[in-house]
């Protein structure tokens, strides 16, 4: 008896652990070495992925599907093979791309913050915000629904799908051009020689994480991580009170045969 509850017991702090246990996180990024590449997010390394044009950022759809835009035109990367599709022209000078969690793609270049149609790439305009000047990426907080993005002058701002725009505060390091979200929710900014810095969306300010490692002489230009990333996630179950008072029960029964 004391073998098949130890057995038991055992089965049961192996199911606690695979249920808890975090898995490592993968961001990507476009370079202006015509690369778009992974980086781990448990070690900080860089490995490159496939050869494209020169993107100007990168963003990531529900479906895990990586897209990515010059200045004017819009395109689509195929991970498993390294291969890229035209999508088509822009109509409009854009340098950030970013998925709502439902599909729905933006774009912001210069002032403007734009809508973009993923089957024809043409870009509509929703509004040009003021004292706003894109510097390179937006992402999409599925928690607070609304986009962040970066500004020329290195300052971090609140943008939601309707155009409407907030100046959050300066970011304290410079050429912020790529953004994405980490597992735990923690928005990153990353440079373009290869810092990765956590940003506080209270204040903006940016605080070193550490560099990146494997980029040689590449710089980064965009980042993506998956557009739900902040969105609120169920509870996970916790089956262990049923499973250890089946092992209470089963204990009891063959106690009371043992007697």
């Amino acid at each position: 008896m004391k073998k098949l509850l130890s057995c038991l017991l055992l089965s049961v702090a192996a199911t606690s652990t695979l249920t808890t246990s975090a898995q490592a996180g993968t961001f990507y990024v476009s370079t202006n070495r015509n690369q778009i590449g992974a980086i781990d997010d448990s070690t900080g390394s860089y490995t490159q992925l496939a050869s494209t044009p020169t993107f100007t950022d990168i963003a990531l759809d529900p479906l895990d599907e990586l897209w990515g835009i010059t200045f004017s035109k819009l395109y689509s990367v195929n991970l498993d093979t390294g291969t890229y599709n035209y999508v088509g022209n822009l109509g409009a000078t854009l340098n950030a791309l970013g998925f709502t969690d439902d599909g729905a793609l933006y774009g912001s270049g210069g002032s403007g913050f734009y809508s973009i149609n993923t089957s024809s790439g043409k870009a509509s305009l929703i509004s040009s915000i003021s004292g706003f000047s894109s510097s390179g990426d937006i992402v999409f907080d599925a928690a607070r629904n609304l986009f962040w993005a970066t500004s020329s002058g290195d300052s971090l701002w609140s943008i939601t799908q309707d155009g409407a725009a907030t100046k959050v505060g300066n970011i304290g390091f410079s050429t912020v051009y790529g953004l994405a979200f980490g597992d735990d929710g923690t928005l990153f900014g990353y440079t373009a020689n290869g810092n990765q810095l956590a940003l506080n969306i209270e204040t903006g300010a940016g605080t070193f994480v550490r560099k990146i490692s494997g980029l040689n002489s590449e710089n980064i230009w965009g980042a993506a991580s998956e557009p739900d990333a902040t969105a609120p996630t169920e509870p996970m179950s916790t089956p262990e009170p049923s499973i250890i008072g089946g092992l209470a029960l089963i204990a009891l029964m063959l106690g009371r045969k043992a007697s």
